[in-house]
C-alpha cells in the first residue's frame, strides 16, 4: 500500500504547479483552468504561505502575483532563490499589472522569471501554454 501512495505522490508532482494570489476569484479561476489542461494544482494566498507550501511541497512551477498582503510576491520569490537549489532553480511565472516601464519591474526582472504576464490580461488557456512552454525548456 506504501508504494501505491509513493507512486500517486511522485506523479502528481509531475505536474505539481503552484499559484500565489490574494483575490479568491483569480485563484479559483486559474486552478479551474490549470486543471482542466491536466495539473495538479495547489493555492495560497499570500506570499509567506506560498513560500512555506512551495518549500515543502516543491512544485514544478510557481505562478504568483506581485501585490499581496503579508509578503509579496517579489520577496516570495526573493525568498525561493536563496532556500536552496531547488528554489534557485524553480520556474516562475509572475501576474502583474504593471507595465514594463514600472520601476516595479526592475525589481521582478532581477528576480529572473520564466515569464511575467499582465494580470489584466491573463486567461487560464494563456497561462497553460506558459507552463507547458517554460516546463519544456
Amino acid at each position: 500500500m506504501k508504494k501505491s501512495n509513493s507512486a500517486i505522490i511522485v506523479g502528481m508532482e509531475k505536474n505539481l504547479i503552484l499559484v500565489v494570489d490574494d483575490d479568491n476569484e483569480i485563484r479559483e479561476i486559474m486552478k479551474r483552468g490549470l486543471s482542466s489542461q491536466g495539473f495538479d494544482v495547489i493555492t495560497a494566498n499570500n506570499g509567506k504561505e506560498g513560500l512555506a507550501i512551495a518549500i515543502d511541497k516543491k512544485p514544478k512551477l510557481v505562478v504568483t502575483d506581485v501585490q499581496m498582503p503579508e509578503m509579496d510576491g517579489m520577496e516570495m520569490l526573493k525568498e525561493l532563490r536563496i532556500s536552496g537549489e531547488w528554489g534557485k532553480n524553480i520556474p516562475v511565472i509572475i501576474l502583474t499589472n504593471f507595465d514594463a516601464s514600472d520601476e516595479t519591474m526592475d525589481s521582478i526582472i532581477k528576480t529572473e522569471p520564466s515569464f511575467y504576464l499582465l494580470k489584466s490580461n491573463i486567461d487560464p488557456e494563456l497561462l497553460a501554454e506558459k507552463i507547458k512552454e517554460t516546463l519544456r525548456q
